[in-house]
């Protein structure tokens, strides 16, 4: 770890548009408090800028991907050029800029770490004479075209592939760093599986599938897979409706009198879940799949949404680091598979080959040791300030 100034101001910018990006920016958080950098602001940029607008882009994203995702799909790969214009780019990603002003005025942070593309803003040199290093953090496993910004000082890509697809689009190639997607801490400890299967009331002798339908609970054709398991499979099941209450209480009445099936809402410790799991089921979000690939979990993707949770699939599926479904014939075939010894093993082969560790504290020690070198303004009074700020901000 180089050696850093305590107290650097670190404001990273992230988006509710699902759990991913909040998570990728809270792992980095804790890294930097850990090395001392701080106050430290977490900020959904959109819903502090534009709060009517973040509700509604939420809303038709989450109808789109899960009653037509087709739509979504079409719209991902219009706005995703080989070669990003770059008007086209500095438009788009001026959203939230009169906001991100006032934000850097008040809290004069000494770098900005943005972990989702719409919100990617310019750096802005907000003090005289003062340059604020600006970095993004990739959070997929493919590119968009959106990710992309003349005025990014650093990137840090999931893969060698992702940091390929970067300088393709023009970047160079000394800016990006290859760190890995960050995950939370806890699934980067080794947990005691026996121990978590006694505390939840589970069976050791039974072999579990665990079903994840996101943090909203947009899977589809969540039915359909809890049939096919139950029918097609010996896997006792768990699944997981996330914040989907309606989702939840409708697969609770489906299932009541089934003794193979237990239906959780928002699992607030996902971790222990997945360590008590043999198989998980889920969409293609990068986060996710991050976290059971840090994890060892053998993963089975069905019907993933079109965008980049179909080119996450596609990538990872190619590296051997997953399995994929699209009807219920491959989940059957699927599923059998991770039964044999060999198949398991050639997963977690190939999860290890692609999950780079600790990349939360690797994206932490460059962004700082950067920013020292960068911004070399002396810590004001401002500092006060944005530790005031910081503590209305998680107080609301």
């Amino acid at each position: 770890m180089p050696h850093l100034t305590k107290g650097q101001r670190i404001l990273i910018v992230y988006s509710s548009f699902g759990d991913g990006h909040f998570q990728v920016a809270d792992a980095i958080r804790a890294a930097l408090a850990e090395r001392g950098a701080g106050p430290i602001a977490m900020v959904d940029l959109l819903a502090e800028a534009h709060p009517r607008w973040n509700a509604l882009s939420r809303w038709a994203y989450f109808y789109s991907t899960t009653h037509c995702p087709w739509l979504y799909g079409i719209s991902y790969d219009l706005t995703n050029p080989v070669k990003p214009n770059p008007l086209l780019s500095r438009a788009f990603l001026s959203i939230g800029r009169k906001k991100m002003r006032e934000l850097v005025e008040r809290l004069q942070p000494d770098a900005l770490i943005h972990t989702f593309p719409y919100l990617a803003v310019q750096s802005l040199n907000a003090r005289k004479g003062a340059r604020i290093p600006s970095y993004t953090v990739v959070t997929d496993y493919v590119l968009h075209s959106r990710w992309v910004h003349p005025d990014t000082d650093g990137y840090f890509a999931a893969t060698e592939q992702v940091k390929r697809s970067l300088v393709a689009a023009g970047v160079d190639g000394e800016r990006v760093a290859v760190s890995g997607i960050p995950v939370r801490p806890v699934f980067e400890r080794s947990i005691d599986k026996a121990r978590v299967v006694a505390e939840k009331g589970l069976d050791p002798e039974k072999k579990y599938v665990l079903i994840s339908a996101g943090a909203y609970g947009v899977l589809g054709q969540t039915r359909q897979m809890t049939e096919t398991v139950l029918r097609r499979s010996s896997f006792d099941l768990i699944l997981i409706c996330g914040k989907n209450e309606k989702l939840f209480r409708r697969m609770q009445i489906a299932y009541r009198d089934e003794p193979r099936v237990r239906v959780i809402g928002f699992a607030e410790r996902m971790e222990e879940w997945m360590a008590a799991a043999s198989c998980l089921i889920t969409k293609a979000g990068a986060v996710t799949l991050t976290e059971a690939m840090a994890l060892g979990l053998p993963m089975i993707v069905y019907r993933s949404l079109p965008g980049q949770e179909q080119g996450n699939a596609r990538v990872l599926s190619e590296r051997g680091a997953l399995l994929e479904a699209r009807n219920p014939d491959e989940l059957e075939g699927c599923l059998a598979a991770v039964c044999r010894e060999d198949v398991r093993r050639g997963l977690i082969r190939a999860m290890q080959a692609v999950h780079r560790e600790s990349a939360a504290a690797r994206i932490a020690d460059r962004v700082l040791h950067s920013a020292e070198s960068v911004n070399l303004l002396p810590v004001k009074t401002a500092k006060r300030r944005f530790g005031r700020d910081v503590r209305r901000w998680r107080t609301n």
